[in-house]
């Protein structure tokens, strides 16, 4: 069983919830939407992967684990882009 393809998903959301950022960078209302687009990336991923290769992702039986199973990844790109962001946030020093 190969387990590689959930940090792929996740990364590849990560990855797409930043341009998303970059694009919208002047309309802070619409980063609301980011969690929703990274949840759909990751779940368009899980059913490619299911499709060109099943056993890559966990050995699922049909395409709708394999959507769920996108999905969660891609939602672990919000936790990590939070995760990310607490590591590097800059404290004030009264």
């Amino acid at each position: 069983m190969d387990n590689t393809s959930v940090p792929i998903i996740v990364l590849c959301s990560y990855i797409v919830g930043e341009i998303y950022k970059v694009i919208f960078k002047r309309k802070k209302d619409a980063y609301k939407l980011i969690p929703v687009l990274v949840a759909i990336v990751g779940g368009v991923l899980g059913v490619l992967i299911y499709l060109t290769s099943p056993e890559m992702i966990f050995n699922v039986d049909n395409v709708w684990i394999a959507l769920g199973i996108g999905i969660i990844s891609g939602f672990s790109a919000t936790g990590t882009n939070q995760v990310i962001k607490q590591l590097f946030k800059k404290e004030n020093l009264e």
